[in-house]
Formats: structure tokens, C-alpha cells, sequence
């Protein structure tokens, strides 16, 4: 029977490696939701998108660019995932509490979502 020896002195280089990939993968959410920010205040100002109650975009009537929409929801799930990995919470709940946040930081006009489904504008 083969022994398995563990070199303890590589487990934080290793753990260092993996938090260095983990925050290189957050960068590049962060920097591609920055690149996408006028296009998502573009498609809220006409009104074809607006902020679900799950901390993600939904579409509110036709004309909103579907892929746009997909890539942000994307990152977005990521990133919520990652910071529940680190804090201990829920997906769920850490979505869940940046759609509060969405909620009070949205401009005049925008459309949200409401905890019973429904859609209304920010006034």
C-alpha cells in the first residue's frame, strides 16, 4: 500500500494560488459589468429592462438587447457567488440583499420589481 505524504509547507502556496485565480475571475466580472454599465442605463432610461427582486435584470417589454441582459445576469450570479463563498451566506441571500440595495440606489423612473412579481417604476 502506497503512502500519500502532504507537504504542509506547499498548502498555503496553494491556497494563495487559488485565491489569486479566484480574484482574477472576480476582476474580470467587475471589469466587464463596468464595460456594460452604459449599455444596462441605456436599456433602463427606455424603459425595455428593469431590476428583478432576485438582485438580477429582467426584461420588462420587447426591444431589450437579450444578450446583453444574459452577460450581466451571468456575471452578476458570479459575483454573488463568490462573495457567498467567502462570507458563509446563501447565493440566494447575498443576491437577495444587493437587490435591496439595487432598489435604493435606482434612479427616478426605473423599473423594478416588487416582491410579488409585478413591475413599477421608481418614483
Amino acid at each position: 500500500m502506497k503512502k500519500t505524504v502532504i507537504n504542509f509547507k506547499l498548502v498555503p502556496v496553494v491556497a494563495l494560488v487559488l485565491s489569486c485565480a479566484a480574484l482574477s475571475f472576480a476582476a474580470g466580472e467587475k471589469e466587464r459589468m463596468i464595460q456594460r454599465a452604459p449599455q444596462i442605463r441605456a436599456l433602463k432610461t427606455s424603459g425595455v429592462i428593469g431590476e428583478k427582486a432576485n438582485g438580477l435584470l429582467g426584461i420588462v417589454k420587447e426591444g431589450a438587447d437579450q444578450a446583453v441582459v444574459d452577460a450581466e445576469n451571468a456575471d452578476r450570479k458570479a459575483a454573488y457567488a463568490e462573495i457567498a463563498r467567502g462570507s458563509g451566506a446563501s447565493t440566494a441571500n447575498v443576491a437577495g440583499r444587493r437587490a435591496l440595495q439595487i432598489v435604493e440606489q435606482a434612479a427616478s423612473g426605473d423599473w423594478l420589481q416588487g416582491a410579488d412579481g409585478k413591475w413599477y417604476q421608481k418614483k
